[in-house]
């Protein structure tokens, strides 16, 4: 129950009014399949306020969950979390966390987006060719042909 300051003690003969707080809603648009399997709901999902700079990744899904108005961002972010471990991500990358109150959406609302890293080609892993080196120049051997 609810009851606060000096009505507290007119609340307790009256009774307080219950907030009935609902969870928040969640919702999934897919970009890309991750190619990784779901994880479990209670994963480990690193929460990061930029993209990565020194790995690459892929983006695989938008992510975006709206909690009710007395929710905050520890309030949605756990049900966003679940969301990207659900969907095989390797992190999230949150674009927007804010109150929003609109005539769409009242409530706490978060917009992230699901990352995989991608993985190095084998080649590259041994130290071989990976496709971005620039050609060699040309001998002057080469040129006099």
């Amino acid at each position: 129950m609810l009851c606060y300051g000096a009505a507290a003690l007119i609340a307790l003969e009256l009774g307080c009014q219950q907030v009935i707080s609902l969870p928040p809603q969640v919702t999934v648009a897919t970009i890309q399949p991750s190619g990784n399997p779901a994880r479990p709901p209670d994963c480990d999902m690193p929460v990061l306020r930029s993209l990565p700079l020194n790995r690459k990744y892929q983006q695989v899904a938008i992510i975006e969950g709206l909690g009710n108005v007395f929710a905050h961002e520890k309030d949605v972010m756990p049900s966003v979390k679940k969301k990207a471990c659900e969907v095989g991500a390797d992190a999230i990358v949150i674009k927007e966390s804010r109150d929003q109150t609109g005539e769409n959406m009242t409530g706490y609302y978060i917009n992230a987006v699901a990352i995989v890293y991608t993985k190095p080609s084998p080649a590259a892993a041994d130290g071989g060719p990976t496709g971005s080196a620039k050609p060699a120049a040309a001998s002057r051997q080469d040129v006099a042909r």
